[in-house]
């Protein structure tokens, strides 16, 4: 409704009433739902039963299908678990091989793996790494 400066809000007439209602109907007929909810979050994609559901359901249901369909999401890590196992081959050589090097590199790695969400690979790893490295430093004086 239009209002005048200053002055009490103008008293709507009768076509001024059935425009609104014209435009209440045509707004709820084009969203599927009612005119108080906010219409532009859920226009993106609608259920088979045609109804809009709101962002929250949407990116829950989205969730749930990335994993049904047997994709991992891209935050577990999951394309990083080369770099995990890469580091775990490292930390066991380290314990047969060149333990500095190889120990320091897999303690490295193992530390990014950790960090990129391959946590059981890269903690395990870090550990052996630090482990073997630990021991050569120890067992390297004894024999010189």
């Amino acid at each position: 409704m239009k209002r005048k400066l200053g002055g009490k809000p103008a008293k709507p007439d009768r076509n001024d009433a059935a425009l609104q209602r014209y435009k209440l109907q045509q707004v709820t007929r084009e969203s599927g739902g009612s005119v108080h909810e906010e219409f532009a979050a859920e226009a993106g994609i609608y259920p088979p039963s045609g109804a809009p559901v709101s962002v929250r359901e949407r990116t829950e249901d989205r969730a749930v299908r990335t994993t049904s369909e047997g994709q991992a999401p891209e935050r577990s890590g999951a394309a990083y678990r080369w770099l995990g196992l890469t580091a775990i081959v490292l930390a066991v050589l380290s314990l047969f091989a060149f333990p500095a090097l190889l120990g320091s590199t897999a303690a490295v790695l193992g530390l990014f793996a950790y960090s990129v969400g391959q946590r059981a690979l890269g903690g395990w790893a870090l550990a052996i790494g630090l482990i073997s490295l630990a021991g050569y430093f120890i067992l390297v004086p004894l024999y010189a």
